[in-house]
């Protein structure tokens, strides 16, 4: 897949925590943050909480469809597959977004 107007790819990923899990996954998916922001291709990896800090938002800009995917086999990212059996809730929600251009 790639991005029909050769701009950088932008993700939103949703991640529920179960009841009474929040500060857990919060561990987890912070972990997350420094390893993926050193990997080639991407731009940005920022994440975000709701008031309530039971759902969190992962925020990510990828140079490319191919740099994503590359993410998804790392070890960090794999590890986080693992760690979070049993935290969330509902996840893995993501949208994929393209800017619009104007």
């Amino acid at each position: 897949m790639s991005s029909s107007n050769g701009k950088p790819l932008c993700l939103i990923v949703k991640v529920k925590a179960v009841p009474g899990k929040e500060k857990e996954l919060k561990e987890v998916l912070t972990r997350m943050i420094e390893p993926t922001r050193k990997e080639p291709g991407c731009i940005a990896y920022q994440l975000y909480a709701n008031v309530n800090s039971d759902t969190f938002f992962f925020y990510e800009l990828w140079e490319s469809p191919a740099h994503l995917d590359a993410h998804g086999k790392t070890d960090h990212y794999q590890r986080l597959v693992k760690e979070r059996v049993g935290l969330v809730a509902e996840g893995g929600e993501n949208t994929r977004l393209e800017e619009v251009l104007v």
